[in-house]
């Protein structure tokens, strides 16, 4: 039943109120009479009524400021005026407190009850419109990491462009913004996941891997976690920490090899343009994560040796060839013939790649980025730099603007 509050200060009036009209009929409960505007207030307060009869002329609180003080606690009650003052000033007060109607005493019963039965039609239409709204966003929250994944591979893959995708951040609760990172995950070593496929379910499995990364990189917020059409998980996060960024990758492989058994193959950047060009390097990265899939397994291992290991001042060919048990001429070899690389060049630019990623931090100082990616002097670091980067570290950053 709708609920109704009455608050005038004449007992005979609202007495006349409570018998004009058969309530139950019209499914109204009258749940309370009130005296004066304060009483009315703090009663409208705790009985959280649907529709209020209110009278201008009240003690303590009159029934246009008790209106206005209504609006701020119950904005969808419906408030009838029922006074004994015709003047046109309270009529444009009412109207500018969003009165629902405004009747003259004494009150006719066929004119109240035309106002009353309007104003059950309004309630009914919000009620509905309040379901609806409610069911519209359950129905939101249950698709809309479907939505939101749908959205972004359709991003990725440039059939919209980023102006629509923006247009959406809010919507969708994408909110990625600052200094951005994108890592994409993909699945390795075919006979293992068919192994863990035949126990459980591939969908199982990627679950499982969304699980563990969505709790690895839960301290770079804001961060955007997807699946791609591919299966491949895209990670879009903020940097917090350039140090921890840069050791992403291997804490994400360490930790998915050590839970689940599973080989992958990370492909980790740093977004050094705006957001509407992580589709192309999107794209790159996907190409890259190609090329190494056709890797030699030996040449596999020996590359995930040197990523997670480039740090070591005294990384030789023959620890990695030790680790992965061939020989060092074989290996040499092959890495030769797959990254077009000797161990040496592939080593260094593994460390100006990571020294980039902690040189877009300006508070890291040169000699410090040298310390984190393996070279004990800044003076061997900066002509390795050079090397490949063609200009110098000092260089680089100058011409990054800091």
């Amino acid at each position: 039943m709708w609920k109704l509050l009455i608050a005038d200060d004449e007992p005979r009036i609202r007495r006349g109120l409570k018998k004009s009209l058969n309530w139950e009929e019209l499914d109204i409960e009258v749940i309370g009479e009130a005296e004066d505007g304060e009483m009315a207030f703090l009663m409208a307060k705790e009985l959280q009524p649907d529709i209020m009869f209110v009278d201008i002329n009240m003690p303590f609180l009159n029934g246009l400021q008790l209106i206005q003080k209504l609006n701020s606690i119950l904005p969808n009650c419906i408030v009838i005026i029922i006074t004994g003052y015709d003047e046109f000033s309270y009529v444009q007060q009412a109207i500018k407190f969003q009165v629902f109607d405004y009747l003259l005493k004494p009150v006719d019963s066929e004119e109240l009850q035309k106002i009353v039965k309007k104003a059950i039609a309004k309630l009914e239409s919000s009620k509905s419109k309040a379901k609806y709204i409610e069911w519209m966003d359950a129905q939101l929250k249950q698709n809309l990491h479907t939505v939101r994944t749908n959205l972004l591979n359709r991003w990725m893959k440039g059939k919209i462009s980023y102006e629509e995708v923006e247009n959406q951040f809010e919507f969708l609760k994408l909110n990625i913004h600052g200094q951005l990172g994108i890592f994409i995950i993909k699945l390795s070593d075919k006979s293992n996941i068919e192994s863990f496929i035949n126990q459980w379910d591939k969908k199982l499995l990627l679950f499982g891997v969304q699980n563990i990364v969505e709790e690895l990189v839960q301290e770079y917020t804001p961060n955007v976690i997807f699946k791609d059409t591919e299966d491949r998980l895209v990670g879009i996060v903020s940097i917090t920490s350039t140090i921890n960024w840069v050791g992403l990758s291997n804490i994400l492989y360490n930790a998915l090899k050590k839970y689940l058994g599973i080989e992958t193959i990370i492909n980790q950047k740093t977004i050094e343009e705006s957001l509407g060009s992580i589709p192309e390097l999107y794209q790159q990265m996907i190409k890259d994560i190609e090329k190494v899939e056709e890797y030699n397994p030996v040449v596999l291992a020996a590359k995930r040796y040197i990523d997670t290991y480039y740090y070591k001042q005294d990384l030789t060919l023959g620890e990695v060839a030790d680790k992965i048990q061939v020989s060092q001429a074989y290996l040499s070899k092959l890495l030769k013939r797959e990254l077009g690389h000797s161990f040496v060049d592939y080593l260094t630019k593994v460390r100006v790649e990571k020294a980039i990623q902690f040189m877009n931090d300006p508070t890291i100082k040169i000699y410090e980025v040298a310390e984190q990616v393996g070279y004990n002097t800044q003076h061997y670091f900066s002509t390795a730099f050079k090397k490949v980067m063609g200009v110098s570290p000092i260089g680089y950053r100058g011409g990054k603007g800091f």
